[in-house]
């Protein structure tokens, strides 16, 4: 996966279930990230630290699945090392000392929060709580001693992790449990967007041209690995097919009252994107038989997609659709055909 979250959100969730309510402090600029306010649990902050960082981690692991898998079909690709990077001034004071606990994080250095199976992270012996020292010889900024939560300084240190894999394989220094040790990551070709876990009630997952988002709660809603595939394939899909200026085109045509003419129909991106998405899906390995039960899953869930939605196809129908595309894939791995949509 490429480098995700790179803006880690301070957790302010529940136990990993349906929904993870927050309360929205304080938005650190346009796309920046967002401290997160308690929002009336009772849990302890380390349960809901482990609750979030958990659910990061699975959403890190799908996500690079994906992007490793369909590199061959993404307009923007990156040289990606996989792994999911946090640091200890990203957090509030109140969890930053479990997270440095939990994970031996030190300041604006960056962490292995996640370091999915076979990326390129993995490949080389990295491990999750490896904390990342420097680069090529070059030593990463650790930030000041005391400060509140903040992103700056890990996302510059990020960035030259960045550069340095951008141009090849990279010699990492890091430190693990009290010792350090150096390694070679070379990275591999993957989509290049950034996949993004944001604490939210919301029942939601986006794409916004260079990156992909999901909700905790719909995260949480995903029982199972090959469920948020199906969620996340969707919207890299929308990435794989240039949907952006549709998106910004339906959302023009809302404010003056007019249906774009584009994707064949209103509701076209989305049927666009859930076939070419179950596709990304099954290219990746995952079980995309499930895809119909899902959806009506979701549609008896929430009430919102029963019925057919600006631009959004009901849930029932999208099912429907999806057994058709499902038949295809099937059909297309019984003979050993390549799963082009």
């Amino acid at each position: 996966m490429v480098p995700a979250m790179l803006y880690r959100r301070i957790p302010a969730s529940a136990p990993a279930v349906l929904v993870f309510a927050a309360t929205l402090l304080s938005a650190c600029g346009s796309g920046g990230p967002v401290a997160v306010a308690e929002a009336g649990f009772d849990a302890p902050a380390e349960q809901r630290l482990i609750a979030l960082t958990d659910l990061d981690q699975r959403v890190a692991r799908v996500g690079w699945r994906l992007s490793a898998a369909n590199a061959a079909l993404c307009p923007a690709v990156r040289n990606s090392a996989g792994w999911l990077l946090h640091a200890a001034s990203q957090y509030s004071p109140e969890l930053r000392p479990h997270a440095v606990a939990r994970f031996g994080l030190d300041g604006d250095l960056p962490g292995l929060l996640a370091v999915p199976e076979g990326s390129a992270a993995a490949r080389a012996g990295l491990r999750r709580g490896d904390l990342l020292l420097g680069f090529n010889g070059e030593a990463l900024a650790r930030g000041p001693e005391r400060r509140a939560a903040a992103y700056e300084g890990v996302e510059a240190n990020i960035r030259r992790l960045d550069l340095a894999l951008a141009a090849g394989p990279v010699r990492i220094a890091f430190r693990r449990d009290g010792n350090d040790q150096t390694a070679t990551v070379t990275p591999e070709r993957a989509c290049g967007y950034e996949v993004q876990l944001d604490p939210s009630d919301d029942l939601n997952a986006r794409a916004d041209g260079q990156r992909l988002f999901i909700t905790t709660a719909m995260a949480g809603f995903a029982a199972s690995d090959d469920d948020l595939a199906l969620v996340l394939g969707h919207e890299l899909a929308h990435h794989v097919l240039g949907h952006r200026g549709w998106h910004e085109a339906e959302a023009r045509g809302r404010q003056t009252q007019t249906v774009p003419a584009l994707a064949g129909s209103p509701g076209g991106a989305e049927r666009q994107a859930d076939r070419v998405g179950l596709y990304l899906a099954a290219r990746a390995g995952y079980d995309t038989a499930i895809a119909p039960a899902f959806w009506r899953r979701f549609g008896a869930y929430n009430w919102r997609v029963r019925y057919p939605q600006w631009g959004h196809p009901s849930a029932e129908a999208r099912a429907r659709a999806l057994e058709a595309v499902q038949a295809e894939i099937s059909a297309l791995q019984a003979s050993g055909q390549p799963l082009l949509p």
